[in-house]
């Protein structure tokens, strides 16, 4: 037998002291399976201990969301829907109604919101009150107004970092440059 071993460990080409390496990593690793089979492992995963923790969590992240809503609602105001009342149209005939006061009425939103700002004079806590425009755009805007002096033209607020086309037609209902006399 142990001539077998002889020319098996021959064939293999193994120098004597790449044999003794062999040999001694073969009892580590058996070393460690026996130590693994010996010693139990811990429970994965014990729900309780983590109850309180998901608790908190689930709080933290509650908080954060209406702090996010506040933010977005300081951003772009709830508009107030208009309720109309709905009429069968069998009950109100087309003679009853003047045409010069349906096309006053329909489709057209009541003007009850926000007043426009004046972004010649407005300061930073009345800028900050239009939708999109928070405390980095108020400061270009009034930074622009002491460079080059009042807006002419709406228009003129797209020379503003950050204010595109986009955000500058969300602006226009709520932006005069004049205020009345």
């Amino acid at each position: 037998m142990r001539r077998n071993v002889f020319f098996w460990l021959e064939k293999l080409k193994i120098t004597p002291g790449e044999r003794r390496v062999m040999s001694v990593l073969m009892i580590i690793l058996s070393l460690l399976a026996l130590g693994n089979l010996v010693f139990s492992s811990p429970e994965p995963f014990a729900e309780d201990r983590y109850r309180e923790l998901s608790k908190q969590f689930r709080e933290r992240t509650a908080q954060l969301k209406t702090k996010q809503q506040k933010r977005m609602e300081r951003y772009y105001p709830p508009r107030k829907k208009e309720r109309r009342a709905v009429v069968r149209p069998d009950t109100v005939s087309d003679d009853t109604i003047s045409s010069d006061a349906t096309d006053a009425t329909v489709g057209e939103p009541k003007k009850g919101g926000p007043e426009p700002v004046n972004v010649n004079t407005a300061g930073r806590e009345q800028l900050k009150t239009l939708p999109g425009i928070g405390p980095a755009y108020s400061k270009r805007i009034i930074d622009y107004r002491k460079e080059k002096g009042a807006f002419k033209t709406v228009e003129e607020l797209k020379k503003i970092k950050g204010i595109g086309e986009k955000r500058l037609e969300k602006l226009k209902p709520f932006i005069k440059l004049k205020d009345p006399l």
